[in-house]
């Protein structure tokens, strides 16, 4: 079980790093728009459309590695003050029976669309530069399927602290 999480984590972890170097490009373009409309007179039309592109792919590639973390919002007021084990009892609950389940709902979409897209040729249709759709879609949908990884080695987290095994060190006896 500790090899299954570990695997998870550790793509988690390499295509959040990948994520965050997204953001090199994004200030690049940004940049240049900036140099081009400004000082040269002549705007592109392709910079508008990366930029929002660049952010919505930096922002869902991170959705895993920020789970992993356990750095997404998280109201606990009353969970903070209950034992580890109760809380991956809770979390365990959560992520079983709600969020596993939306999110392989959300990826079978999010592949569907994906596939409509290239089999049409559907456009972004937002500016001049007009790129093909297909590819981002196919980058949410991959994001939506890392995030359900990320989830089923949270869920497996939860069952080792259940079991009494720390997933993090190897002890056991929490």
């Amino acid at each position: 079980m500790r090899s299954v999480i570990a695997s998870i984590e550790w793509l988690s972890e390499g295509v959040g790093g990948l994520a965050a170097l997204i953001v090199i490009p994004l200030v690049l373009a940004t940049c240049y728009e900036v140099f081009a409309r400004y000082v040269l007179g002549s705007p592109t039309i392709w910079a508008f459309e990366l930029g929002y592109i660049l952010m919505g792919l930096h922002f869902l590639l991170g959705g895993a590695i920020t789970l992993k973390r356990q750095e997404h919002v998280r109201i606990d007021l009353i969970y903070a003050r209950l034992s580890r084990p109760r809380q991956a009892l809770i979390d365990l609950v959560l992520y079983a029976l709600i969020v596993l389940p939306a999110l392989v709902l959300i990826f079978l979409r999010l592949a569907d669309y994906a596939t409509e897209a290239f089999l049409s040729g559907e456009t972004t249709g937002q500016s001049a530069w007009n790129p093909q759709i297909w590819p981002l879609r196919a980058i949410i949908a991959a994001s939506f399927l890392l995030l359900t990884l990320q989830v089923v080695a949270e869920i497996l987290k939860c069952v080792a602290i259940l079991r009494g095994r720390d997933t993090v060190n190897g002890e056991s006896g929490q």
